[in-house]
């Protein structure tokens, strides 16, 4: 493989990143957008994304493992290629999540009481803008401040922790409540992930912009 064929095929992974973190934020917001319309069609078609996800995600890694076959990267080539394989893992895990909203979904009872959906809507809310940052980040090869990173990721945390103990008083209350506050507290658990995996994505990009690296906590 050439230096230019090399590069060229850096380039081709890149925009594949680009194409699995659109489909797999795509899965996220429509997974909450059935969430609080009940939508079963539209949570039967995020199910049926994830066979593309999965297709994806698989391509991307068996390239990336090929240029590793073939051209032994270094300095900023390697920075680029473990940030195109840590982008491509995180997206996958944030598609999965709007899956296992979509799956919510399918198998709770409609119109459960005891589900917060304002604040669940806020979590997600704050988290897909973390989401879209850091995307935006990757695609222009910039980068996202790390310490205003990390404080919206602890907003996220506070916000998990305000549903739970929200959503455990209206099950202590009423056991009718239960099968809502459980639905809740997962799904809210889905979005706190998705926010870790936001920071470990900016972390990476980065690393691979700026050469240092830092945690974002």
């Amino acid at each position: 493989m050439t230096l230019e064929s090399f590069h060229d095929e850096l380039d081709g992974i890149h925009a594949r990143v680009l194409t699995m973190a659109e489909h797999a934020m795509g899965m996220l917001t429509d997974g909450m957008v059935c969430l609080t319309s009940h939508d079963e069609e539209l949570a039967n078609d995020i199910m049926d994304r994830k066979i593309w996800l999965s297709e994806l995600h698989e391509e991307i890694e068996e390239r990336i493992v090929r240029l590793f076959a073939l051209y032994h990267p270094v300095a900023e080539d390697l920075r680029r290629i473990i940030c195109y394989n840590v982008m491509n893992y995180s997206l996958y895990r944030v598609g999965r999540a709007g899956k296992g909203i979509a799956k919510n979904v399918l198998t709770a009872e409609h119109e459960n009481p005891g589900v917060p959906m304002d604040s669940l809507n806020v979590m997600a809310d704050m988290v897909v803008e973390m989401l879209e940052d850091v995307i935006t980040a990757f695609g222009t090869s910039t980068v996202v401040d790390p310490l205003s990173f990390g404080k919206r990721d602890s907003k996220v945390d506070a916000m998990q922790d305000s549903i739970f103990r929200e959503c455990l008083t209206y099950m202590m209350q009423d056991p009718h409540m239960i099968p809502g506050g459980i639905e809740c507290i997962t799904v809210a658990r889905h979005l706190e992930r998705c926010g870790d995996h936001a920071c470990i994505m900016a972390e990476k990009c980065y690393f691979m912009v700026e050469g240092t690296r830092v945690e974002i906590r």
